[in-house]
Order: C-alpha cells, then sequence, then structure tokens
C-alpha cells in the first residue's frame, strides 16, 4: 500500500506514514534500485524484516528517481543522504504502519505507539514521580501512551544511549488533546535541553516527533 499520510511539518522538514499490508517479497520487490543501505542485506533476513522495508518503501515513494542511501553510527543513529544531499532522519514502526520523518536543516525524532490499555502494566518503569502524579491513574492510558512516544523522542533525539526513562526525560504535565505540543527535557550529568515535542492522534496512535537542534553535547 502506498503512503497513508504525508505531513509537511516546514519547508525543509516531512513526515509520512506507511501502513504495512504487503508481505516482505511484495516489499522487497518494490524497493527501487536507487536505494542503498550496507545492512541490506542483513536486514531483510530479520523477524522485523516489514517493518525494516516498509520504511525503506517510504524514502522510495518520497524521492522516486533519486539515489538514496542510509547509514547507521556506533549508537544506531540513522544519517541519510539524497542526491548526495545530506538530511536528517529518524524512523520508527509499530504494529501495521512504519514512519518516517526527514529534515534538510535541523535534526530530527519521530516515534509512533499504539493506544493500548497494557501500557499501565510497565508505567512505573518510565514514570517519574511527577509523571505520575498526574498520569498515573489506570485511567490515564491515553496520557501514559502520550508520555512513552514523548519519551522515545526525546531518546532519539539525543542519540548517544545510556539514558534512564525516569531519570533522565522529563515531560511537564499537560492534558491530552487530538494534537498539540508538551514540553520534556532531557536532563544527564552537566547536560541539559528543553525540548518541545509536537504529537498528534491519527487511527488509534500517538506520532510524537522533535526538530529541535540538540547536537551541541
Amino acid at each position: 500500500m502506498p503512503l497513508v499520510l504525508q505531513k509537511i511539518i516546514d519547508q525543509s522538514s516531512t513526515l509520512a506514514i506507511w501502513k504495512i499490508e504487503e508481505s516482505t517479497t511484495e516489499l522487497l520487490n518494490g524497493l527501487a534500485n536507487n536505494y542503498f543501505e550496507e545492512s541490506h542485506q542483513q536486514r531483510i533476513q530479520q523477524a522485523n524484516a516489514r517493518h525494516y522495508l516498509a520504511s525503506r518503501r517510504i524514502l522510495t515513494s518520497l524521492f522516486p528517481e533519486q539515489k538514496i542511501h542510509l547509514w547507521k553510527n556506533e549508537f544506531n543513529k540513522p544519517f541519510l543522504k539524497i542526491a548526495e544531499k545530506p538530511y536528517f532522519v529518524s524512523i520508527t514502526h509499530s504494529f501495521d504502519f512504519a514512519a518516517i520523518i526527514i529534515s534538510q536543516s535541523t535534526e530530527v525524532s519521530v516515534d509512533m505507539e499504539k493506544i493500548d490499555p497494557r501500557i499501565g502494566r510497565v508505567k512505573h518503569k518510565f514514570l517519574n514521580n511527577i509523571e505520575f502524579s498526574f498520569a498515573g491513574n489506570e485511567k490515564d492510558i491515553h496520557a501514559q501512551t502520550l508520555i512513552w512516544s514523548a519519551k522515545e523522542t526525546l531518546y532519539k533525539l539525543y542519540g548517544f544511549k545510556e539514558l534512564d526513562f525516569k531519570a533522565n526525560l522529563n515531560i511537564l504535565p499537560f492534558s491530552v488533546q487530538i494534537t498539540g505540543v508538551l514540553s520534556g527535557s532531557i536532563q544527564k550529568e552537566n547536560y541539559h535541553k528543553e525540548v518541545p515535542i509536537s504529537y498528534f492522534l491519527w487511527d488509534q496512535y500517538f506520532i510524537t516527533y522533535s526538530t529541535e537542534q540538540i547536537q551541541s553535547l
């Protein structure tokens, strides 16, 4: 299936979502020969091959006639070149969907989480005391899902791993809307960064994303 959503965030940043209905073989056959990734052969043998291929199909759909090169550094952070021009990129997937955000001008991060009551079973692993005070109730499934997704977005934006979701990532109190902006922060040792995190509700999923420059670590 082609793209089900393409959201223009600003003049240089785009977020796109793909609904995965194809088999691994169909996705692989549809991946254009203008796409290159060193770990490609290894990735298509893994259990999450359909998620992997769908996210790459997003890129070849957005840029069908241009050479695309994606690679990851030692922290598993992805980097992208399209027609030899550098882009910032972030990738996510959840159940039957894959999503990508790209930008030519600023670092980006995206996460996608399905609303599921089972998140209540693990809320103690990622909600700190302040977050628990406004989103720790059993009925706060939407808020808990949104906080989890926002913290995943912060984690990817930081890009160096070794972050504790309770101790190093913070979300200020909010009321859940269909779309909005959360106030988040990354704090670790001598590093502190306030980060606005945009979000929207789409087909029983929360999508959170940021276009915040934080590379001066």
